[in-house]
C-alpha cells in the first residue's frame, strides 16, 4: 500500500515545543500534529467559514442536507454566505463534469439564471461596480440596461440545454463575480429562499463521488421520508415499472426501514431488465426535452446511459438504449411513453418521491 506523504518544515522552537508536550501527553510527535492539525481545520474562525466547507465537502453537503432538505435550522433561517456560495459553486461543478451529451432540467438552470441576475441587477443599483465587459459577453447583452436584458434572454433561452452549455451561464455566479458581503441579509434571503436552495440542492449531490456504502451511510443517517410505492407506463409491448423501495405505511421514517432507491425495470416479450436512478433519470430529462423542444433533439442522441434513434426511412420506429440493451418502439407508443411518464414525474405522488430522490442520489 503507498501512503501519501507531506514534508513540512517547522521552527526548531515549535518542534521543541510538540516534543516536550508529546512527552507529557506520552504520545508520539507525529499523533500529536496530526491531532492540533485536524482539530484546528474543524474550528471556526471569524473569516474561515469558507475554509470549513471547502477541506471536508461530504460533511458539509450532509450539513446543508439537514438546513435545506430537512429544514433543521435551529433558529437561523437563512443560510451564511459561505454556505451560499458553497452551494453556486458546487452546482456549477455538477454541470462542469457532466457528460456533455445530456441535458439539464431547465428549471434548476432557471432558477439560478434568476438567482444570478437579481444579484446583477440589485448590485448595479446600488452603484456598485460590475464587470460589465464579463456579463455582456457571457449573456451577449447589447446594452447595460441589465434588467431588461436579463428579461429578454431568459425569454429566448431554448429549455433545451447540455451541461457545457449551462456550465458557462453559471460561470459569473460561480466565479465570485458577486461577492456575497456587499448584499443585506435581507436581500439575499429574498434572492436564495428555501424554494430555490431545495431545487438546486440536487446538483450538489451530483457531486458527491460516494461508494455505495457512503451514500447508504448517509441515506440512514438522515432518514429521509421517501414513501415506498409502484407505477408502470406501458409503450407498445414494452412496460416500464418504476419500483420505489421506502418507507411502509405512515409511520415516520425507522432505522428498519429500507434505504430508499428506485428501480426501473424495463419488460418486453422476452426480456426483463432491471435499471436504477441513473438511467430513468437521464430518460425523463431526454423524453422531457423531446416533449417540449423536439427540434432541440437530435435524430440520434447518445448519453451516458441512454439513446435515442428518431425514426428515419431504414426504420419506422423509435429506438431506445439502456446501456447495452436496445428497444424497438412505434412511433405511436414512444409518444404515449413521452407524454405518460413526463407527466407522472411531474405531478402527483410519484412527483413528491423523485423530487426526495434527486436529492439523496443527486440530478441535472
Amino acid at each position: 500500500m503507498m501512503l501519501s506523504q507531506l514534508t513540512l518544515r517547522f521552527p526548531k522552537k515549535l518542534i521543541e515545543s510538540l516534543k516536550n508536550r508529546a512527552v507529557t501527553e506520552k504520545t508520539s510527535v507525529n499523533a500529536l500534529a496530526e491531532r492540533f492539525l485536524d482539530v484546528s481545520l474543524q474550528t471556526n474562525a471569524p473569516d474561515d467559514d469558507w475554509l470549513q466547507l471547502t477541506t471536508r465537502p461530504d460533511e458539509a453537503v450532509q450539513r446543508l442536507y439537514r438546513k435545506v432538505i430537512l429544514g433543521e435550522t435551529f433558529g437561523r433561517q437563512a443560510l451564511r454566505r459561505a454556505e451560499l456560495r458553497f452551494m453556486t459553486e458546487l452546482a456549477h461543478q455538477a454541470y462542469r463534469d457532466a457528460c456533455a451529451k445530456e441535458f439539464v432540467r431547465w428549471p434548476v438552470l432557471e432558477t439560478l439564471l434568476n438567482i444570478n441576475f437579481e444579484l446583477l441587477v440589485w448590485h448595479a443599483g446600488q452603484g456598485l461596480p460590475v464587470d460589465s465587459h464579463y456579463i455582456k459577453r457571457t449573456f451577449e447583452f447589447a446594452t447595460e440596461n441589465w434588467q431588461e436584458e436579463s428579461e429578454r434572454f431568459m425569454r429566448e433561452l431554448s429549455h433545451a440545454v447540455d451541461p457545457s452549455y449551462a456550465e458557462y451561464l453559471l460561470r459569473p455566479l460561480a466565479s465570485g463575480c458577486f461577492e456575497l458581503d456587499d448584499y443585506p441579509d435581507d436581500v439575499l434571503a429574498r434572492i436564495f429562499t428555501p424554494a430555490r436552495l431545495r431545487q438546486i440542492f440536487p446538483l450538489l449531490m451530483r457531486t458527491r463521488q460516494w461508494s455505495f456504502e457512503q451514500r447508504e451511510t448517509f441515506i440512514r443517517e438522515m432518514r429521509p421520508p421517501v414513501r415506498e410505492m409502484n407505477e408502470t407506463v406501458t409503450a407498445g409491448e414494452l412496460r416500464f415499472d418504476i419500483r420505489i423501495k421506502g418507507q411502509r405505511g405512515e409511520l415516520p421514517a425507522a432505522t428498519g426501514d429500507e434505504v430508499p432507491r428506485l428501480f426501473l425495470v424495463l419488460t418486453g416479450s422476452n426480456f426483463v431488465m432491471p435499471f436504477g436512478w441513473g438511467e430513468f433519470a437521464e430518460l425523463y430529462r431526454l423524453l422531457k426535452v423531446y416533449r417540449t423542444t423536439p427540434a432541440a433533439v437530435r435524430r440520434y442522441s447518445e448519453g451516458p446511459h441512454i439513446t435515442l434513434g428518431l425514426p428515419r426511412a431504414a426504420h419506422q420506429d423509435v429506438i431506445l438504449g439502456f446501456d447495452a440493451l436496445r428497444v424497438f418502439v412505434p412511433a405511436e407508443a414512444f409518444g404515449e411513453l413521452v407524454r405518460e411518464l413526463t407527466a407522472r414525474v411531474e405531478t402527483g405522488a410519484l412527483a413528491c418521491v423523485v423530487d426526495a430522490l434527486r436529492t439523496l442520489y443527486g440530478d441535472l
